[in-house]
């Protein structure tokens, strides 16, 4: 959460002119995390977390309506995957409407310049860099999951095309995901250059994070089943359930 927060005023603060992707994600992913925090430690605490003489009763209050609050983060949720996926959708739009009208005017070049872009985004893996040595293997799994998220998005967009635009349930993995991959880019961004401060400083010993390194294996395995949850999961049979319980006509 600080990793994220850090890297994203650092955007803002350098200039960076449109920041609503980077500050809805920061928001959505924070405030869950904190919700789970201070939800574990009620727990821990047990029937003594209601006792008013500990902060436990209003830390939970305060830490629920911040998923509520500046916008519901189911709302920010679509938000971030259907404007992330509007880049690429107008690409394939190119495509698509030349297929259909090959002699429009100026359409070719558009379509050869989208086809382009999306070949080269398909077919080469990103590098990450990084200054230290230790972390290039998360490094290299990171780029291989960013490749693996764009290739699942392209899928997406050719199989839903402007129907994606009502699915929320695609839409949550697929934000879901990204979410992730920003706050792994975060975290490993800052493990670096603790790394790197710490050799400046004439340290025998980099400093030990162990909380980072599980937390980009964690991210890492979650990234993972989101991506897999786009072409194998349980969603017709949860909306058919819901209809009938809402008492809708099955669609």
């Amino acid at each position: 959460m600080e990793a994220m927060t850090t890297i994203t005023a650092s955007l803002i603060d350098r200039g960076l002119e449109d920041y609503m992707l980077e500050t809805a994600m920061l928001k959505v992913f924070t405030t869950e995390r904190l919700w789970e925090c201070i939800n574990d430690v009620f727990q821990i605490y047990g029937g003594s977390a209601y006792f008013a003489d500990r902060p436990l009763e209003r830390m939970m209050r305060d830490a629920r309506i911040n998923q509520i609050g500046e916008g519901a983060n189911e709302v920010l949720t679509s938000f971030v995957a259907l404007v992330g996926m509007r880049g690429p959708g107008m690409e394939f739009k190119e495509i698509y409407d030349t297929m259909v009208k090959p002699t429009r005017e100026r359409g070719f070049a558009k379509a050869w310049t989208a086809g382009k872009h999306r070949l080269s985004a398909t077919v080469r893996v990103p590098e990450i860099p990084v200054h230290s040595p230790e972390l290039r293997l998360f490094a290299n799994q990171l780029g291989r999951l960013i490749w693996r998220f764009n290739i699942a998005v392209n899928r997406a967009l050719i199989t839903y095309r402007e129907p994606i635009l009502d699915m929320q349930l695609v839409q949550e993995r697929i934000a879901n995901a990204v979410m992730d991959l920003f706050a792994a880019t975060c975290v490993l961004s800052r493990r670096d250059a603790e790394l790197q401060l710490a050799q400046r400083n004439g340290s025998s010993s980099a400093p030990e994070q162990l909380a980072a390194d599980l937390f980009l294996r964690q991210s890492f395995r979650r990234i993972r089943g989101f991506l897999a949850g786009l072409t194998d999961n349980d969603d017709k049979s949860v909306l058919a359930t819901a209809n009938s319980v809402l008492g809708k006509p099955a669609r």
